[in-house]
């Protein structure tokens, strides 16, 4: 999908795979990006199979044409809440550099 760069490490620790998270992590990360004024552009939704082996799902968010950064945090809200369930993580996408 996109740039992404360094996160604090409170949320690399908390991470199962790389840069996938629980929703209640990726919430987090979506006000984290508000705050610092990262663009986000989307998440990517996947789901643990009974194998333990994950499962990318068909579902994502773009949000790469969308130049309202608020209304994009406010549909990646809306993503998570739509798509949560047992063994989803979400991995945000985002663009930008910290000050």
């Amino acid at each position: 999908m996109g740039m992404m760069t360094n996160f604090p490490e409170r949320f690399a620790a908390r991470a199962e795979r790389r840069c996938w998270f629980e929703r209640s992590d990726a919430e987090e990360l979506l006000d984290w990006l508000e705050e610092n004024g990262l663009r986000f552009i989307g998440m990517d939704v996947a789901e643990k199979q009974g194998d333990s082996n994950w499962v990318l799902m068909a579902d994502s968010l773009d949000l790469s044409r969308q130049t309202d950064n608020f209304e994009a945090v406010r549909r990646g809200r809306e993503f998570l809440r739509e798509f949560d369930g047992e063994g989803r993580m979400f991995e945000p996408v985002w663009q930008g550099r910290m000050a």
